[in-house]
């Protein structure tokens, strides 16, 4: 998976209080109660493309596609996070959704598909994405074009569970 847009990517990591509390949820899974975010969030299991560790990222759930069961999220920070670029090089990874573990595998949605699940997520969440599209530092104007050119900034990823 390769994205032409991580040139353009000037959107920081956080750091500091923000990271912690970006980080917070966690330890939460960590502790096996991982139930109090039912499927709103997950927590990605993912290699280190250098260092070969495992790490662990809580990413919010933009959309569960049950019919393919499938969760959706997006990559806050762009092209630049680092669990993004983990799961580019590869996208063998884990997901604890609730309290359960699953191996998954991960894809890069096309940009198209990503408008509409953004559409979606804005639909049923106006604040919460409104402060997402503005802390990721982009914007539309509704209009189909600016749709996809925002969403060619912001990669949504989907991880599909082996529950065999």
């Amino acid at each position: 998976m390769t994205d032409a847009n991580e040139s353009r990517d000037t959107r920081k990591k956080p750091t500091g209080v923000a990271k912690w509390f970006y980080q917070s949820p966690k330890w939460i899974y960590r502790s096996r109660l991982g139930f109090v975010f039912g499927s709103r969030f997950l927590l990605l299991e993912h290699t280190g493309r250098k260092s070969g560790k495992v790490y662990q990222t809580p990413l919010e759930v933009a959309h569960y596609d049950d019919e393919n069961d499938e969760y959706i999220v997006t990559s806050g920070t762009g092209t630049k996070a680092d669990w993004y670029r983990n799961i580019q090089a590869d996208p063998a990874v884990s997901i604890w959704v609730g309290t359960k573990r699953y191996p998954a595998s991960a894809r890069l949605l096309p940009t198209d598909e990503a408008v509409e699940v953004m559409k979606g997520y804005e639909e049923k969440h106006p604040k919460t994405a409104e402060r997402l599209e503005s802390m990721m530092g982009v914007s539309h104007d509704e209009t189909q074009e600016s749709w996809t050119a925002m969403m060619e900034q912001i990669p949504m990823i989907g991880f599909t569970p082996d529950r065999g």
